[in-house]
């Protein structure tokens, strides 16, 4: 006799609101990203921005993209040396005001 298998408890919770939240940023990096290659032919530098606000969003939110450029840095780094010097950068920056924030309050 053919037993059906139990649902895993894991499928029956209701998604947390960082879990929908994390989603949602990756799905607006990924939009961003697609609105940046759509408007790179058009005069000025406007789709190149747009792409790297994009990328920045999907690489603070997904592993696997994360996991992506890490592995195209290594293959390709020179590159990519603009985009790691941006990165860090701004990482610097966020810590430094994270830092700030801790010691005013």
């Amino acid at each position: 006799m053919h037993r059906r298998a139990a649902i895993p408890r894991s499928l029956l919770t209701r998604p947390t609101l960082a879990r929908v939240r994390q989603l949602a940023l990756i799905g607006t990096g990924w939009s961003l990203i697609g609105l940046g290659a759509l408007m790179s032919p058009l005069p000025g530098p406007f789709g190149f921005p747009v792409a790297l606000a994009g990328g920045g969003i999907l690489l603070r939110n997904s592993a696997d993209a994360r996991r992506l450029f890490v592995r195209l840095k290594r293959r390709h780094p020179r590159l990519l040396s603009p985009v790691e010097r941006i990165r860090v950068k701004l990482r610097h920056r966020r810590n430094a005001a994270k830092a700030k924030a801790a010691a005013t309050a």
